[in-house]
């Protein structure tokens, strides 16, 4: 595995740091979180990860710091990006916020370099009462019978599972935010698809699981970063309901569960 370096403004967080309201650099507690947000490269819609949303941001020019304030704390504290280098473009900006399992949605505005702004990049948004547009990232619920899916190999292959069985959900979001019960189905045919496969419903078949009785499985090779998948049954475009990693497709507008493969 390849180290990935990241250079922190050690000398502004520092300086921020004793600014009132401004949170410290929201850094990764753990390697193995910390391995998920380095597959991330590019700037796009906020990213849910578990226990974590991670807010990514990037501009053309150089920018000395970029925060965020949230609707719950009354826009009162500012939490302050890292900023990653890149080679030959401008750096690239994230914050890993730790959510709340109680909370529904997240609602924010950005700060740069001192200047409050909408993020570009926000999955939806919403106006206030003072005609002010904020980001808003709804936020799904944490299944009370959970299962790790999807599990990543050291030989750089990936097994996505699905299952039936009602104690993980009873009932599946689709990709445009609709409910389907899963006693409604009758347990059809699973496919896989995603961005790593061009959206193809052919190419990738869930089969029984025959180390796990009611479960369906497939294992397939994807290259490090971050991708973008949803399960096909019965014509309907799900969720991973084991998973509560989700971001919104900027090329379609869908939400999509993601996968992010370290570097």
């Amino acid at each position: 595995m390849r180290t990935v370096m990241v250079r922190f403004p050690i000398a502004l967080v520092i300086m921020l740091s004793f600014v009132p309201n401004y949170a410290g650099a929201q850094g990764l507690d753990t390697t193995d979180a910390f391995l998920r947000v380095a597959g991330i490269s590019e700037a796009g819609p906020p990213q849910v990860m578990d226990d974590l949303v991670v807010f990514t941001y990037e501009q053309p020019g150089y920018a000395r710091y970029v925060a965020a304030a949230f609707a719950h704390e009354n826009f009162e504290r500012k939490h302050l990006f890292v900023a990653r280098r890149r080679e030959g473009r401008s750096d690239l900006f994230y914050l890993a916020l730790p959510v709340d399992p109680a909370w529904k949605h997240l609602e924010y505005r950005l700060i740069v370099d001192g200047v409050w702004l909408t993020d570009p990049n926000a999955p939806e948004y919403r106006r206030d009462q003072r005609g002010i547009t904020l980001g808003r990232v709804a936020l799904p619920e944490i299944p009370p019978y959970r299962e790790p899916s999807p599990i990543i190999h050291d030989d750089g292959t990936v097994t996505f599972r699905f299952s039936f069985d009602i104690r993980i959900s009873a009932v599946l979001e689709t990709v445009d935010r609709r409910q389907v019960s899963v006693a409604d189905l009758e347990q059809p045919s699973i496919s896989l698809m995603g961005s790593f496969n061009g959206w193809d419903p052919f190419m990738y078949h869930l089969r029984p699981d025959p180390a796990r009785e009611g479960f369906f499985s497939v294992r397939v090779p994807l290259p490090p970063g971050t991708h973008y998948y949803y399960f096909l049954l019965d014509g309907e475009r799900v969720l991973d309901p084991f998973h509560r990693n989700r971001a919104r497709d900027a090329r379609t507008g869908a939400l999509v569960s993601t996968v992010t493969i370290p570097r």
